[in-house]
């Protein structure tokens, strides 16, 4: 698969983010969080030094940002950098505050298009997408100032859900239903499993960060995304106990 079908893809995908309105904030308050996002702002608000140089990549529609920037978290800068155009233009119409600051970057090799270093790169729901993760990684460590971090947020492939479809014969796919054929709103995809290339579990993700991309150590923050009769107040316990089995992979990999 070449970048120039990804960029149409998701150029194509996301048209109309280049005109939506700013997407509503979460809150930082997030004891049970159920998604990757409600996740991400539940965990940041924390880790992040004051005065921290963000860089976030495949940023989106912004909501991790909007979402800290409404719960007050002190940034000193913030780059939102997306390969999409169209998100691109979405992000420079609604991200008015001067911390903010744009860049139409390539996650393969950020450091060609953005300047760091920084304190935290944020990449949630990106690292399954990219054709070469291995060295997209080396080049984020590049980017880190020394005890920064990166969070990566991506599907766990041996999530319990997953290991029930395999054992059933299932392809367990990440991001779409029939064996990765079709979008969860029932159209035929136009990339295989929505684009998702690379599947990880924990421990693989782990040690390609330690053992082949320079980071000195990751931590796990596992979260919970269930089936809903699961409740969340039982769930999240089991994620954060487990979360090799029980949750999406979630974790901080320090420079």
């Amino acid at each position: 698969m070449s970048q120039h079908q990804l960029t149409r893809h998701y150029d194509t995908k996301y048209a109309a983010d280049a005109t939506s309105e700013a997407p509503v904030p979460l809150s930082l308050d997030q004891p049970l969080p159920r998604d990757r996002f409600a996740a991400a702002v539940a965990e940041l608000p924390q880790r992040l030094p004051k005065g921290a140089d963000v860089l976030e990549l495949g940023a989106g529609n912004g909501l991790i940002a909007q979402s800290l920037l409404a719960g007050g978290v002190p940034f000193g800068s913030y780059t939102l950098g997306d390969l999409s155009e169209a998100r691109m233009a979405g992000l420079r119409r609604n991200f008015t505050d001067p911390r903010f600051r744009f860049a139409q970057t390539d996650a393969e090799r950020p450091s060609a298009t953005v300047q760091g270093p920084f304190d935290a790169v944020l990449m949630v729901a990106l690292i399954e997408h990219l054709v070469d993760p291995l060295r997209a990684m080396i080049d984020v460590r590049s980017l880190l100032k020394p005890g920064g971090f990166v969070y990566v947020d991506t599907p766990n492939i041996a999530k319990w859900t997953r290991r029930v479809k395999l054992a059933l014969g299932r392809f367990p796919s990440t991001a779409s239903n029939n064996e990765g054929l079709t979008t969860y709103a029932g159209r035929k995809v136009d990339l295989h499993d929505e684009g998702h290339l690379h599947y990880f579990t924990y421990r693989s993700l782990e040690l390609m960060l330690t053992g082949r991309c320079g980071f000195s150590r990751v931590e796990r923050t596992g979260y919970f995304i269930g089936p809903r009769p699961i409740d969340a107040r039982v769930g999240t316990p089991l994620a954060r106990r487990c979360p090799t089995v029980f949750s999406e992979i979630a974790c901080f990999a320090y420079a």
